[in-house]
Formats: structure tokens, C-alpha cells, sequence
């Protein structure tokens, strides 16, 4: 502070003079002067330097910066068109489960109404057996034989000779034949009763033959119900599978703009970081300018000022007397 306020006192009375008329402790001050002028521009050009490293460091960062974003962009940009293809194929798992469901409904109701069928065509066995065994039997044998129990049994086998429609001449000749005693019967009585006989094994037969056929048919019904339960529950596990990479695909899409959002933050805050840093480099290289231009120009122009030749007489135009 001290030598600042002696050469600040001394600049008058040392760089006032002329150069070449200084004396030896005037021309020592200035160059002091001169030294310290070129400390302060070097101090400055230096803040310049510095200033500028700090703008390309700022730069790379703020390139670093914008990458990000464009990679954090490129990044959400898949993550959304895996969402995308996740929800269409949570929508088709959905559907696929719908549709497995309308099958094993479709696969139940076939096999109820199947199985009902032959539950059925079992009562009807059952039926045209016990008809056999319990009405044709005893018509057919004289032990036992009673009209009014045969009126009876005649009753029930007429009902089913109806039902499986015997032949209208064989039902006219039907209660005759059985209302007479098994060993007073003549060859049409005998033939009637033959008939409704063979008519019932025959009938036995057919049903025999349906059950046997349905069995195989119930066996595939409860194969396709089976069946269509797996596609119900491999439908089901598919979806449950989708809803779960749906679920994934959802969180990475979130997180994925949630390193977007801090991308861009982050961009924006390194490209003002940049802008500040190409401030104060401009205001560096302002400060710079000023200074050469302005303190060192005065301090040269000054420090090398000399003082005028005195004129030499002997240069000087003669000039004519008066007349």
C-alpha cells in the first residue's frame, strides 16, 4: 500500500516531464511505473486465460449435458414402445382368457347336455329291462298266473309297447293274448307275445348300444372339459405373466422420464453455467481491452514523450531589409 500511494504521488511529477529532460531518479520511478503497468496487463491477460479455460470446461460439461437428454429421450423412447407393446399384449392375454372361458363353458354345457342324454337313455334301459323281466316274465309263465295281476302287468306294458311304438295290430291283439292264461294260448296269442318280447330285447338292445356309443362321448366330453379347464388356466397364468411385464414396462417408462426430466434440468443448469462463464470472460477480455487501450496507451504515450529541438538559427530564411 505503501509503494501504491508513492507511485501513485509520483506520477506527476515523473511522467510529466519529457522523456529526454528526466533525470536519473525520474526515469528509475517511471520504469517502476512501467514494470507495474506490466504486472496489472499481465494479471489480466492471465483472468482472460483463466476465464476462457473455465468456458471450455463449461462447454464440454454443457455437451455432456445435451448428450444426456438425447440419450435420456432415446432411452424413454423405448421404454414407451415397450409400455405400448406391453398393453396390447395384456389386452390380448385378457381376451385370451375371455375366450378360454366362453370354450370351457361352451366344453360344460355340451357335456351336461351329453351326460343328461345318457343318463337318460340308462333310465330307459332300465325301463324296457324291468318291463321285461318284471311284466313279459310273468305273462310268459303259468306259475303264479293271476287275470287280475295279469290285467295289471298288461296295464304297464302296453304303456311302454306305446312308448316304443309296437305296431298298432300287435297293440289291438296285445290285451287278449295277455289276459289268457300262458299255457291255454293259442299260436297268435303265442306269436303276440313273442313279438312284444323281441320288440323290448330289441329295444334293450339299441339302448345298449347308444350307452356304449355315449360312454365314449361322455369319455371325450370330460377330455374336452379338461381340456378347455388347462387352456382356462394357461390363459390365466399367460395374463397374470403380462399383467406383471406390463407392470415392469410401466415403472421403467416412469423412471425413464423421471431421468429426462433430470436430463433436462441438468442441461439447463450447465447451459447457464456456460452463459455465466462466457460473461465474465467477456467482461475479462473487456477489462482487458480498457486497460490497453486506455491506461497502458497513456502511460506509453506518456513515458515516451520528448520535448521539441529548439530551433537552430542558422535554419531559419533570411528575410529582405525594407527598402
Amino acid at each position: 500500500e505503501y509503494c501504491r500511494n508513492m507511485l501513485e504521488a509520483s506520477v506527476p511529477g515523473c511522467l510529466g516531464p519529457p522523456a529526454n529532460e528526466r533525470h536519473e531518479f525520474q526515469r528509475l520511478v517511471v520504469k517502476w511505473i512501467g514494470e507495474t503497468v506490466e504486472r496489472v496487463e499481465a494479471r489480466l491477460r492471465q483472468a482472460v486465460d483463466d476465464e476462457d479455460a473455465k468456458v471450455a470446461k463449461a462447454e464440454a460439461t454443457n455437451t455432456e449435458a445435451e448428450k444426456a437428454v438425447t440419450d435420456a429421450k432415446g432411452i424413454l423412447e423405448t421404454k414407451e414402445t415397450d409400455l405400448a407393446a406391453n398393453k396390447t399384449a395384456s389386452i390380448e392375454a385378457a381376451q385370451a382368457v375371455k375366450s378360454a372361458k366362453a370354450g370351457l363353458t361352451e366344453a360344460q354345457v355340451a357335456q351336461k347336455k351329453g351326460d343328461a342324454s345318457l343318463a337318460e337313455a340308462g333310465k330307459r334301459k332300465e325301463e324296457f329291462e324291468g318291463a321285461l323281466k318284471d311284466h313279459v316274465g310273468y305273462l310268459k309263465e303259468d306259475d303264479g298266473f293271476d287275470a287280475n295281476s295279469a290285467k295289471t302287468h298288461t296295464t304297464q306294458v302296453m304303456r311302454i309297447a306305446k312308448k316304443i311304438g309296437l305296431d298298432d295290430s300287435l297293440l289291438t291283439a296285445l290285451p287278449s293274448a295277455c289276459a289268457t292264461t300262458p299255457s291255454r294260448r293259442g299260436s297268435f296269442d303265442k306269436m303276440v307275445l313273442s313279438e312284444l318280447e323281441s320288440s323290448f330285447q330289441s329295444k334293450v338292445a339299441a339302448v345298449t348300444e347308444e350307452m356304449n356309443t355315449g360312454a365314449q362321448a361322455t369319455a371325450n366330453r370330460a377330455a374336452a372339459v379338461t381340456a378347455a379347464e388347462q387352456g382356462v388356466q394357461a390363459a390365466e397364468d399367460a395374463q397374470k405373466d403380462a399383467d406383471a411385464a406390463l407392470a415392469a414396462a410401466q415403472t421403467a417408462q416412469r423412471e425413464a422420464a423421471v431421468g429426462l426430466w433430470k436430463a433436462e434440468k441438468g442441461s439447463k443448469e450447465k447451459a447457464a453455467e456456460k452463459a455465466a462463464a462466457e460473461e465474465l470472460k467477456k467482461n475479462a477480455e473487456q477489462v482487458l481491452k480498457n486497460f490497453i487501450g486506455y491506461n497502458v496507451l497513456c502511460f506509453n504515450t506518456l513515458r515516451d514523450k520528448v520535448s521539441k529541438a529548439e530551433e537552430d538559427p542558422s535554419q531559419v530564411p533570411a528575410t529582405s531589409s525594407p527598402a
